[in-house]
């Protein structure tokens, strides 16, 4: 990494962490370990305060050396630094000129506008109340789209499948993105996904038929991605703008996804391992918890967890309990393969059913 990677990433390190906000240069050098006096590194942040970045601030300190106490224009206007106490023209002593530097952060988002992708063989209550807590609760203008799976019974079995229902979501997404953007909203919503419907966004986000669609904040809850999946790759291509998720510490289901459905992991339970995710652990929720009436209206509350997720500056937004698995491996291959056996049987005998009751749920 060279100077100026350096440099920027411990700007980008304190506006996340919100603490050193505003520096002056030779306390920043000696925090990177950069050399100073240091040319180099003044042109850079001259370059970007020009662009917004950073604010360059023109301040006069106290000449006293056990002082310098900043003084403001009344406290020069004075002549006497209310500090130490000194009297500059009776001393002799002019205030010191120095440049210091302020973090600009960046002004907070708006909710425009969401999709919710729900698990499997949900009919729960909150999936038409999420709509009516964004627009009324928080008093945000956000039109809420929910995409309902259906009743997923034995067909979570077959990759096939999964890939025919990601491609229905996709394509629902699409039209959504055009209707919203032919009506002056943003073309990158933020989306929660939960449980199956988590495996199914992560197909979209892979597929090359919709590279075009793009999202804004992504929660993911009860989920059952793998850990290891790749989510700064698709931020770097600017693909998706963040992500949380959120895990439960008694979600009982999440563990056993990888045995049974393809292509799975138990994110909602151990967490993601990239670190450009943002895990929060809710030690007591289960599988479902967060989706309770009393959970939303937390969540979403004005200051709550994903209120602040979803609109807080990039970078600026920290979990309450965060956490990161040092490491993630899939389940033995043949203890996977052996219990999916057993599931295409079941899906043999049960599979006319299956079809049957979908068929009775359109």
């Amino acid at each position: 990494m060279d100077d100026a990677e350096t440099w920027f990433a411990e700007i980008d390190s304190r506006r996340a962490a919100g603490t050193g906000l505003e520096f002056d240069p030779a306390a920043f050098a000696k925090a990177v370990g950069s050399a100073w006096p240091n040319p180099d590194l003044l042109a850079f942040l001259d370059q970007y305060a020009a662009q917004g970045i950073l604010q360059r601030l023109a301040i006069h300190l106290c000449p006293t050396p056990t002082c310098h106490q900043v003084l403001d224009s009344g406290m020069l206007q004075a002549g006497e630094c209310p500090s130490c106490g000194l009297t500059f023209a009776e001393e002799d002593e002019r205030p010191i000129p120095v440049t210091r530097y302020r973090i600009v952060g960046e002004p907070s988002r708006d909710i425009r506008w969401m999709i919710v992708v729900h698990g499997m063989n949900t009919r729960g209550a909150w999936q038409e109340d999420f709509s009516w807590l964004i627009a009324n609760k928080l008093k945000y203008s956000a039109p809420v789209l929910i995409h309902k799976y259906g009743w997923a019974t034995v067909d979570v079995l077959a990759t096939w499948l999964h890939r025919r229902s990601a491609k229905a979501l996709g394509e629902k997404i699409r039209r959504a993105v055009t209707y919203a953007t032919e009506r002056g909203l943003p073309e990158a919503p933020d989306i929660l996904v939960h449980s199956f419907g988590s495996r199914l966004f992560s197909i979209v986000l892979l597929d090359e038929q919709f590279k075009d669609l793009k999202f804004g904040r992504v929660i993911t809850a009860g989920s059952i991605i793998r850990p290891d999946f790749d989510w700064t790759s698709l931020i770097r291509h600017r693909r998706i703008e963040a992500v949380l998720n959120h895990v439960g510490g008694k979600d009982g289901a999440v563990p056993f996804a990888q045995f049974l459905i393809p292509g799975t992991g138990p994110s909602g339970r151990e967490g993601y391992l990239d670190p450009a995710v943002l895990n929060q652990l809710s030690a007591e929720f289960g599988h479902s918890d967060v989706f309770t009436e009393a959970n939303l209206r937390q969540q979403l509350a004005k200051g709550g967890l994903w209120d602040r997720f979803l609109t807080q500056p990039t970078g600026q937004f920290t979990p309450t309990a965060p956490f990161r698995p040092e490491q993630w491996k899939p389940a033995w291959i043949l203890m996977r393969g052996a219990c999916r056996l057993l599931g295409w049987t079941i899906l043999a005998i049960f599979g006319p059913l299956s079809l049957l009751r979908r068929t009775l749920d359109r």
